[in-house]
């Protein structure tokens, strides 16, 4: 069981890709050219399409760097963490052309994406069938998902509301006609 539990968090187990591992895949999916950065987010482009990564890292408290335990146990491990840390980006693309837009958008965070966290909702226990492993490979995947939006007047207006420690990553291209 201790392998198991480890494998989740740290890398992958079997077929069980974990967060950080489907992270690293967002970020080798960045455009070559650097277009800006903010609070939890910097932009990049390709061609005529712009990828943003939108992040919402949340350091532990200074309290539990400082040796403070408070009531973490192995399945519980963000009570290190402040409650509620999400962060609401809003970004503005300019000189953009009008018209159609087609939005990508690939989300890792603890309810999708997240291994151990997937591994917890099952019950925190080893998995010693064929079918929790699939079961558990089936849930352990980003959330994915597109949308149509029009720029109006050369700019692209973005919201976005992310909870803690999530990544996403927000392709833009040109609609196809």
């Amino acid at each position: 069981m201790q392998y198991l539990q480890h494998a989740i968090m740290l890398g992958k187990f079997q077929r069980i890709v974990t967060a950080m591992l489907f992270a690293l895949w967002l970020l080798r999916q960045l455009g070559d050219a650097f277009v800006g950065k903010g609070e939890g987010w910097f932009a990049t482009r390709q061609g005529d399409r712009y990828i943003l990564m939108l992040y919402n890292y949340r350091h532990f408290s200074h309290l539990y760097a400082l040796g403070e335990r408070f009531d973490m146990t192995f399945t519980d491990r963000y009570t290190p963490f402040d409650p509620v840390q999400s962060l609401d980006v809003h970004l503005s693309l300019n000189n953009m052309r009008n018209g159609s837009y087609l939005v990508r958008e690939t989300t890792v965070s603890r309810k999708s994406g997240s291994a151990f966290d997937q591994w917890v909702d099952m019950g925190a226990l080893e998995l010693d069938t064929q079918q929790e492993l699939t079961v558990l490979e089936a849930h352990c995947v980003p959330k994915c998902s597109k949308y149509l939006t029009e720029v109006k007047n050369h700019t692209l207006e973005l919201d976005a509301m992310l909870d803690m420690l999530e990544v996403r990553l927000i392709s833009i291209e040109p609609a196809k006609d």
